[in-house]
């Protein structure tokens, strides 16, 4: 019987289907759904510096008639953002009482001085990792996109340098130069990243021309390409684990990840519609490697990477290969 069990982050998982951050994920109820639906592991729903930023500002303005001493802004600001750390720092401790698989906190910040003394927070509250969710969205054309790049890296390290427990950073495909960015966050001790994260696009209503997010924040089963590509381009020049997120839907794409060298796959859009997507994943998974006489996952992960591979160069030039060949 094929035994379906990876280690990611240094966790041993029972299988590589871990359930991101996302609403399933955001308190325990959901997160005890995830783990009976047969996760190997969950990312619990990510706290965002942002939004704290902006409640706090929010409540600072209600309660500005109370606010007239010089000291009580700053105070009032830390009170606020320490109550809703406290209530994350709540979750992890029920998620690590309740669940028998992995838990990681997620923090979406971009500032990691700040966030220094939270992190060490989760860890004692008993995270058995921390990923972070990191999007810098630089708009000014004076800054060039080796800085975005240097500053993600560096944030990465400061991060790393702060915290005992395993980390990942979640990111986007769009840097100047992901080859050097994975580089660089492999060098900096990181230890996985989540490739990649699908951001909220923008819209207009026309009939109001107001401000909107797209229709659809879902992804469809065939985003996964730009993840499996970049996989197998870096999964055997780095240490760090790689998983595969966006586009997750099915058994065949996550054994398509795995070809490729991912240690484990994030699972989002497929698990909100239905939680029962693991279950078909985990069984696919598991008559594929039957079939085809696998016994464990480590046998076969990397094998199209493209150092693995006779012809790796298709995984870079595949539409002009597919020319030249006249397929």
């Amino acid at each position: 019987m094929a035994d379906l069990s990876v280690k990611y982050l240094s966790l041993e998982l029972k299988n590589p289907c871990i359930i991101a951050s996302s609403p399933l994920t955001a308190d325990i109820d959901g997160l005890v759904r995830c783990e009976k639906a047969g996760a190997g592991a969950v990312v619990l729903k990510s706290i965002f510096e942002e939004q704290i930023t902006s409640q706090v500002e929010k409540e600072l303005d209600e309660n500005e008639q109370y606010l007239t001493h010089a000291d009580a802004v700053p105070y009032f600001e830390q009170i606020s953002k320490d109550y809703y750390i406290n209530r994350y720092l709540d979750l992890v401790r029920k998620a690590k009482k309740e669940l028998s698989v992995p838990v990681i906190a997620s923090v979406n910040c971009t500032d990691a001085d700040a966030w220094t003394e939270y992190i060490r927070s989760f860890e004692a509250a008993g995270a058995d990792a921390l990923e972070l969710n990191y999007y810098p969205m630089s708009a000014d054309w004076r800054t060039e996109g080796s800085r975005v790049d240097r500053l993600a890296a560096d944030f990465a390290a400061r991060v790393r340098s702060a915290c005992s427990i395993p980390v990942s950073v979640k990111i986007g495909c769009e840097y100047s130069s992901l080859a050097w960015i994975i580089r660089q966050m492999d060098h900096s001790g990181v230890d996985g990243l989540v490739l990649f994260n699908r951001f909220y696009r923008p819209d207009i209503d026309i009939e109001n021309m107001t401000l909107t997010k797209a229709a659809n924040p879902l992804s469809s089963a065939d985003e996964y390409a730009e993840s499996l590509r970049w996989i197998a381009l870096m999964s055997a020049e780095v240490r760090l684990d790689l998983a595969a997120a966006t586009g997750i839907h099915s058994g065949e794409t996550v054994i398509k990840m795995l070809l490729a060298g991912a240690s484990a796959v994030q699972i989002c859009s497929a698990a909100i519609k239905d939680l029962g997507v693991i279950s078909e994943v985990n069984s696919t998974l598991e008559d594929w490697m039957n079939r085809h006489g696998f016994s464990t996952v480590s046998e076969f992960r990397g094998k199209l990477a493209q150092e693995n591979m006779s012809d790796g160069s298709r995984w870079e030039r595949v539409q002009y290969i597919k020319k030249l060949m006249g397929e």
